[in-house]
């Protein structure tokens, strides 16, 4: 080990019955939940077995461990304790296993040693406390389950963990699933044919298998090693960092406990992959620019590095992120918008998810929302999808999408009220040749179900929300493969056919349930074994059941009403 000087980072590797028996370990607030699962448990347990094995003299790696030290004093005994920065869900894993490992073994003096890993009893002669190994500082909850079904001898046994397994307290769901796949994995046979095998295993555990861990006093350094080391098998988020970053920003505990506590929640509901896009979100209504560079570095150069910064370190930041989620909670989940919105704007921005190619246009829905509420919330989202799609149509590039969707966040930005946006020439778009394309060929382009979509919401009425299916497919109504004695080819010339075959008015959105063989059907019979049952939900496709017939003319007439429908919500004139 280095010299331990304050200040200075020191480092070692040292094996998991050291690291039980001579650490004290908080994991402090700005920790993520417990998030293994049972593939990662799983994947340890049975490597660590196959090293034992196949390898018992040497060692295997279990990854780092970030610390930070600090001198703490409980019931006037003073001990040097380590926030765990880095490695909490393999140290958490380990801490299970112990636990499991306990309620295994029969042997008294196996199972006090596990007892003692797990739980330190007070010796004040030797200046020891009482206190548990591990401490998680704001999960109370999470203290409790450790009290009730880790300290205590058969809790990871308990027939509680199934209850608690499937909980939506994110630690505690995964801490008590992690138990029960420990010890199903210790019962399976497979694995551990003989108690001498489970023995070994345990054995290597604690004397073979080790961590490299460092340490400072420091709290910059600290975070520094934290923003730059990853857990072996889940690498930290941009979340995760961002997080520790704010918080270490934070001098008021709490303050920072309150914060903690809101990031494992958010973070929890969405998924780390869906924070860190909602972050990227929040990243371009204050950069307003295309992204250059990953989600950290673009906090860090471009909102944090600026002068003066875009955002300050800490409360500021976290304020920000609170009120952006409540806005996207609002505005784009629904979760308390206003009644007085109606279906009318839900089913625009379903619509929008589920067919425009990115979600570039939601930052400036969050910027309005934040600073305008819901007035004119509609007005708004209907320019937003008209723009955005047009630009998608007519084939403007992705980088030009962007700044056009940038250009309406600086617009909302500066207006002091909703018509100020509202009038703004950002919303411009080419609606000839828009039309123009609208008019033409259109299946196989990727805009095509999207332009569907619309016109499915252009004709519902929103009444009630709009119910799309779940798998969406863009149909023929005339089939590309008519049969040679089919109706089809005495209704439609060759020539009429390849003028028409892929245009709008011959094509229908279809939910996916049928064997799509019967696509080539004449028509009377396609409405009804093809057709009748995959359109319940969807108004425009349900118009073709009214007919008894589908003929040329037939299709002109569709094709000219939609495309009508069509210029009209594009503010064009037929």
């Amino acid at each position: 080990m280095s010299s331990s000087k304050k200040g200075q980072i020191e480092s070692a590797k040292i094996v998991i019955g050291e690291v039980f028996s001579r650490f004290w370990f908080r994991i402090p607030d700005y920790q993520r939940a417990y998030v293994w699962g049972k593939d990662e448990i799983s994947e340890l347990i049975d490597d660590v077995n196959y090293a034992s094995e196949h390898n018992p003299e040497g060692q295997y790696f279990l990854g780092s461990m970030v610390l930070r030290k600090a001198t703490r004093i409980t019931d006037g005994v003073s001990f040097e304790e380590y926030e765990l920065l880095d490695g909490q869900q393999r140290l958490t894993t380990l801490m299970l296993m112990l636990a499991c490992i306990r309620d295994r073994v029969v042997d008294d003096k196996l199972k006090g040693a596990c007892r003692e890993m797990l739980f330190q009893e007070e010796n004040k002669w030797k200046k020891i406390p009482g206190r548990n190994r591990i401490v998680y500082d704001i999960r109370d909850n999470v203290g409790a389950f450790i009290e009730r079904y880790i300290k205590t001898d058969d809790g990871s046994r308990s027939m509680d963990l199934s209850g608690i397994a499937a909980s939506k307290n994110l630690s505690l769901a995964n801490m008590a699933a992690g138990m029960q796949t420990i010890h199903a994995s210790f019962d399976d046979t497979g694995r551990f044919p003989t108690a001498a095998d489970f023995d070994r295993f345990v054995g290597y555990l604690l004397n073979n298998a080790l961590f490299i861990y460092v340490s400072t006093e420091d709290l910059d350094d600290a975070f520094r090693l934290f923003t730059i080391l990853n857990d072996r098998g889940i690498p930290l988020s941009n979340s995760d960092i961002l997080k520790a970053k704010n918080l270490g920003a934070i001098s008021k505990e709490s303050e920072r406990i309150k914060w903690a506590e809101y990031w494992e929640e958010v973070e929890g509901e969405m998924g780390r992959d869906e924070f860190d896009r909602f972050l990227s979100l929040v990243r371009t209504i204050y950069v307003k620019d295309k992204a250059r560079e990953g989600l950290l570095k673009e906090f860090d150069e471009r909102i944090y590095g600026t002068k003066p910064p875009l955002l300050a370190l800490g409360t500021d930041s976290f304020e920000a992120v609170k009120a952006y989620k409540d806005a996207f909670d609002e505005a784009i989940q629904f979760d308390g918008l206003p009644a007085s919105l109606g279906n009318a704007y839900r089913n625009r921005i379903n619509v929008m998810r589920r067919g425009l190619p990115a979600t570039d246009w939601i930052p400036p829905v969050l910027a309005w929302y934040r600073k305008f509420k819901a007035q004119k919330l509609l007005d708004l989202i209907e320019r937003i999808d008209n723009k955005f799609s047009a630009d998608w149509i007519v084939q403007l590039t992705p980088t030009q999408r962007i700044s056009n969707m940038n250009d309406v966040l600086k617009a909302i930005e500066s207006a002091k009220t909703p018509d100020d946006v509202l009038a703004s020439k950002v919303f411009d778009f080419d609606r000839k040749q828009l039309m123009a394309l609208l008019d033409g060929a259109i299946y196989g382009r990727r805009f095509a179900r999207y332009v569907l979509l619309r016109l499915e919401y252009l004709l519902a009425s929103h009444a009630a929300p709009l119910n799309l299916p779940d798998e969406i497919s863009v149909e023929h109504i005339l089939p590309q493969t008519p049969g040679k004695t089919s109706q089809w080819l005495k209704d439609f010339t060759e020539e009429q056919r390849e003028a028409w075959l892929h245009r709008l008015g011959n094509l229908m959105l279809l939910s996916r349930r049928k064997n799509t063989s019967l696509g080539n059907l004449d028509f009377a019979d396609k409405r009804v074994r093809y057709f009748e049952d995959r359109v319940e939900s969807l108004p425009n496709s349900q118009r073709l059941l009214a007919l008894g017939a589908f003929t040329l003319s037939d299709l002109e007439s569709r094709h000219q009403d939609l495309l009508n429908r069509l210029a009209g919500s594009y503010g064009v004139k037929p």
